[in-house]
């Protein structure tokens, strides 16, 4: 299954901001890929990042466990709240409404 990662923080605890968080990313950025691999998880997309303080990944694994691994060793959720939205590719999701019954 796929997984949209939605990692935010605040201004002051960016990593262009803060020097601890900048530490932080500046150790773990390199490791994330094998983190992942590690965890279970196959990074699909990104990581990005943005002005808008907030981390864009979608990850691909077996278990949502994996995911929830992968985040707390990439040490994302120590400076960002994360949303993980379980998510189906279009065809998936297509392939389900396909066998659903409209209600209205």
């Amino acid at each position: 299954m796929h997984f949209v990662l939605l990692a935010t923080h605040t201004p002051d605890i960016c990593p262009t901001a803060n020097a601890t968080t900048r530490d932080l990313i500046l150790k773990t950025a390199p490791e994330i890929p094998s983190l992942a691999q590690q965890a279970g998880v196959d990074i699909v997309a990104g990581p990005f990042v943005n002005r808008e303080h907030t981390v864009v990944v979608v990850v691909q694994s077996d278990k949502a466990e994996y995911v929830d691994r992968f985040l707390r060793e990439a040490r994302l959720s120590q400076w960002n709240s994360v949303h993980v939205l379980p998510s189906l590719t279009l065809e998936e999701g297509l392939t389900e409404i396909r066998a659903q019954t409209p209600i209205f």
